[in-house]
């Protein structure tokens, strides 16, 4: 548990280095002074002057940060520093605004290129909702995961657990959740083989287990609840398709997140409950909770570099919105000035910044608050 939790502390701080480090470097090769590069958030804990640049070490780990001179300033003096970085060129500031962006998102793709290759370009997604991928071939079928396991029931006790996906029973396929009942009803009080995996399947194991003749109510022969879910199988197969597998694997997921993200918000606001929306979105302590969770299964590194994959993917997307105080944020403002080649006035600016800082961290609190509802006061 412990190593678990270090290597997601280390993984949240690679992500993070290699996205401040594309607008750090591009700052030094256009010789813009760096003034402080931070990990985490302030308050500063603690602080050392490595050249010109403070390398810091802040309290809130939530991310980080490279401070440029003339970055969020007023001073006349400071703005029109040759090395400030508000005395550059439009086109240069929009380089170093989007650098660490564009880190991130060539981490994904190598990641998810070299995750293709080992699976001979071949994946499977569990879908939420019914979505159609480009730029892949794609067969989508039913499966059979665990919703839920009672304590003591067979399937307790024979280490079938929370989210395990059935795949045969007694050696016969199986991917419809009635066909499993109906097997299960009418082998009650005999001895069974399940062959079950994680949802990826990259576990696959066989457990035997006797359904009950007369289980207590309300809980089935095994001791589980069954979850029928649709499964798209995706084969990137031809030359160009397997060339340019990390964008377009990268374009999928993102495209199917902010589609399943859209009709989760549509479904909270049409019953009025937002605990969809809560159970759906997590901050660290939720992305702690599923690495942790996956370095404990066997084999667990194609599904580790996976999720990595994914959250540098997510940290692109993130920065890239048109949020003050983002990347995203900043990028519209040099555009808007790139486009009606007057400067945006800086007073204005950084003042709009700050209040998007404000939200940013208020918004960052009450997914912390979630997550420890969701993750910690109910286990």
């Amino acid at each position: 548990m412990i190593f678990s939790i270090l290597i997601f502390i280390l993984t949240l701080t690679i992500l993070v280095v290699i996205h401040e480090l594309g607008h750090f470097l591009t700052a030094k090769k256009f010789n813009i002074k760096v003034l402080e590069f931070g990990f985490g958030i302030p308050p500063r804990a603690f602080g050392k002057k490595v050249g010109e640049t403070i390398v810091s070490l802040n309290w809130l780990p939530i991310g980080g940060f490279v401070h440029l001179l003339g970055e969020d300033d007023v001073d006349p003096k400071v703005l029109n520093d040759k090395r400030s970085f508000a005395s550059q060129n439009v086109y240069k500031r929009i380089t170093v605004v989007t650098t660490g962006v564009v880190m991130n998102l060539l981490l994904a793709w190598i990641l998810f290129t070299g995750i293709m290759i080992s699976q001979n370009f071949k994946t499977e997604i569990p879908l939420l909702y019914p979505y159609q991928f480009v730029g892949v071939n794609q067969v989508t079928e039913e499966v059979i995961l665990i919703g839920e396991v009672a304590k003591d029931s067979p399937a307790d006790k024979a280490g079938i657990k929370l989210g395990n996906r059935i795949l045969a029973f007694n050696g016969q396929s199986v991917n419809n959740a009635g066909d499993f009942i109906n097997l299960t009803k009418a082998n009650a009080g005999k001895n069974i083989k399940l062959t079950i995996s994680d949802p990826e399947k990259t576990n696959i194991k066989d457990v035997e287990l006797t359904p009950r003749i007369n289980p207590p109510k309300g809980q089935g022969a095994l001791g589980v609840a069954l979850s029928g879910v649709k499964s798209a199988k995706l084969e990137y197969s031809s030359w160009w398709q397997k060339v340019f597998v990390g964008p377009i694997h990268s374009f999928n997921i993102a495209a199917y997140s902010f589609d399943t993200m859209a009709k989760v918000f549509a479904t909270s606001f049409a019953k009025k409950d937002l605990s969809v929306v809560s159970q759906s979105v997590g901050g660290p302590i939720a992305i702690g909770a599923v690495t942790v969770e996956i370095l404990q299964r066997p084999n667990a590194i194609l599904t580790y570099l996976n999720l990595v994959a994914a959250l540098s993917l997510s940290l692109a997307i993130f920065n890239i919105l048109p949020i003050p105080a983002l990347d995203g944020g900043r990028f519209f403002f040099l555009l808007i000035e790139a486009i009606t080649k007057k400067k945006i006035n800086p007073k204005l600016e950084s003042k709009i910044h700050a209040i998007g800082m404000v939200v940013l961290l208020a918004l960052f609190v009450v997914i912390a608050f979630s997550d420890v509802n969701n993750y910690i006061l109910r286990r």
